[in-house]
């Protein structure tokens, strides 16, 4: 019937108001590892059911952690122009080229303190902040330029700028939660994602 036919497009209609916006949450890359982990990290929060939408944005070519700390913020408010404001915002930066700052990286601290932007430190780089995610790792810390080889013992097909699909074979919920457990800033940065409860 005629009636018949109105009710469909007005169903659609309602289903469509009820709609939840995704919180929206802001992550700078130090390179294509990150961002890979990013969209993991979007896989995951998909499968949660959150209502978030991760934004990873490549900071390459950066440099040391002041200049990626500028870029990220730089990248920041470019993104809030285009897009609107962020629920939450972070940027992964690797320790081990700290000792090249002559403040120890206060500066860069400072920079993304007053952005409000989480900083996941990954010691001594993503490999090390990746070799946490197993377990018995947990609290391996490898030297600067050994990460990579001590990654390679646990994950022996790992390769530099690995996919979120190519993460995910490997890397789970659980790889995540375990590796917050001992980095109080990915920690911080899951609960933005409604991965951990606050």
């Amino acid at each position: 019937s005629r009636r018949g036919l109105w009710r469909g497009p007005k169903h659609r209609m309602r289903g469509r108001r009820v709609i939840e916006r995704r919180a929206r949450i802001f992550i700078g890359c130090e390179g294509e590892s990150e961002q890979g982990y990013g969209a993991l990290l979007q896989r995951l929060v998909n499968a949660s059911g959150a209502k978030v939408h991760v934004v990873p944005v490549n900071l390459q070519p950066a440099g040391d952690p002041l200049a990626l700390a500028r870029k990220a913020e730089r990248k920041l408010a470019e993104e809030i122009l285009r897009g609107g404001p962020f629920a939450a915002q972070a940027v992964m930066l690797d320790t081990d080229r700290l000792p090249e700052l002559p403040d120890g990286g206060r500066e860069a601290r400072a920079i993304l303190a007053r952005n409000e932007i989480i900083a996941i430190w990954q010691r001594p780089d993503f490999e090390g902040l990746l070799l946490r995610h197993f377990a018995g790792h947990e609290h391996d810390h490898p030297p600067r330029g050994r990460s990579m080889a001590a990654l390679s013992a646990v994950w022996t097909d790992y390769h530099k700028n690995m996919s979120a699909a190519e993460l995910q074979r490997r890397i789970g919920l659980d790889h995540v939660l375990r590796a917050a457990g001992v980095e109080p800033d990915l920690a911080k940065f899951l609960e933005r994602l409604k991965l951990i409860a606050p």
